[in-house]
């Protein structure tokens, strides 16, 4: 989100309002973006835990992504005809800047940073337990950790001051072969133990898949591919019409249930193997 646009967000949102850190760009972008975000009348700090640097993302790679984000032009010779081929889309593209910068990430004595440095940037920003510490003197509200998958650290983030946690593999675009947000969840919630709000995220495509989540006691989902989807394909309607469709598959889903409301799910609709919930007690 562009640094720029906060105000406006906030001014349209009707709830609380939840600002997304990466630390991207180390501490001191960080803390200029929590205090942008908390001027904005943002109250719930989420820190991304799982991204201390992009994973083997094939379709990028395919794509040539990292060779058109390089400063070597004699690389991008061959994609040469690709882009030629959509005079609008190259119109665009130039019209609104070329390759965007980040103006969520404002590094002291360089302003925003590239696009093309994100990956290097956070491989030098990884996020640490002890950063816990300094985030929770930076922010005042609540903060939450995202990218949990194991019962360990979710004790370990309510252990650091966490006020909830967001059972995520970060759509699984990272680590190949990492568990499943909705197989993680039982045991963090296990873990988790009514100390905190526990969310879900990942793998949401319907609105039984956000029912399934809440019958495994997850508080609410996440939904960050569905939105996208609907904003690169119609702007702000396309991300209305995409809530709009898992709004009312979840209601049907709720219906087909038996159920009025979501208060009303709970485990017995769900058979969840023994094996996820281990871990300790």
């Amino acid at each position: 989100m562009s640094g720029h646009k906060l105000e406006e967000v906030a001014q349209a949102a009707s709830g609380p309002l939840w600002y997304q850190l990466y630390l991207a760009g180390g501490r001191e972008a960080g803390e200029a973006a929590i205090e942008r975000a908390r001027k904005a009348g943002f109250t719930v700090l989420v820190i991304t835990i799982d991204t201390g640097t992009f994973g083997m993302r094939e379709r990028d790679v395919r794509n040539g992504a990292g060779v058109l984000l390089s400063a070597n032009p004699l690389a991008k010779i061959r994609f040469l005809p690709q882009v030629l081929a959509h005079p609008g889309w190259l119109a665009g593209f130039w019209l609104a800047g070329g390759v965007r910068q980040l103006h969520n990430i404002i590094v002291p004595g360089r302003g925003p940073l590239p696009l093309s440095e994100a990956q290097s940037s956070l491989a030098q920003s990884v996020v640490t337990w002890e950063d816990m510490s300094w985030l929770r003197k930076a922010w005042a509200g609540p903060i939450v950790v995202k990218g949990v998958l194991t019962g360990d650290d979710a004790r370990r983030a309510l252990d650091e001051g966490a006020a909830g946690v967001v059972v995520s593999n970060h759509g699984g675009r990272q680590l190949d072969g990492a568990a499943a947000s909705l197989r993680a969840l039982p045991e963090v919630v296990k873990a988790v133990n009514g100390r905190a709000e526990v969310l879900m995220d990942g793998g949401i495509r319907r609105g039984s898949d956000i029912a399934k989540a809440i019958c495994m006691g997850a508080r609410a989902v996440l939904i960050g591919r569905a939105y996208a989807y609907g904003l690169g394909a119609a702007g702000e309607a396309g991300v209305a019409r995409a809530i709009e469709i898992l709004h009312a598959d979840l209601q049907r889903t709720l219906a087909l249930l038996g159920c009025s409301s979501v208060s009303e799910l709970n485990r017995s609709y769900v058979e969840v193997p023994a094996s996820w919930t281990r871990g300790p007690s």
